[in-house]
């Protein structure tokens, strides 16, 4: 198994179609400071502390945005946060109804697009 990469389009007051890492571990899209700007996206009023891998511990401030991959929309949380490479979460994809398969690198459709309710 190796990395998966998705093909993913964010939307805000613009659009742009990103390749970004699926991070299982992550709670958030993450996306740099660059990108948000470029992409006009609504900020919220809050701020969350992230553990990355190495331990360290940064304060990244929230975004809403709309994600779109394999023709399925929804709502997502995006962090900002300068990193090399934008970082997609799997809650992010299960909104969206999808999952990475690791074997092929490619997304599933898992669930109804919006994700389930029970």
């Amino acid at each position: 198994m190796g990395y998966v990469y998705v093909d993913i389009i964010i939307r805000g007051k613009k659009e742009k179609k990103i390749k970004a890492l699926v991070d299982t571990g992550a709670s958030y899209v993450v996306l740099n400071s660059q990108t948000i700007k470029e992409l006009g996206l609504s900020p919220t009023p809050y701020k969350v502390v992230l553990t990355l891998a190495d331990k360290r511990q940064v304060e990244a401030r929230l975004y809403v945005a709309e994600a779109e991959a394999e023709g399925r929309k929804g709502p997502i949380l995006v962090a900002e946060l300068d990193t090399p490479t934008p970082l997609v979460r799997i809650f992010a994809l299960e909104t969206l109804g999808l999952k990475p398969n690791p074997l092929t690198g490619k997304l599933e459709i898992v669930g109804p697009e919006g994700g389930y309710l029970l």
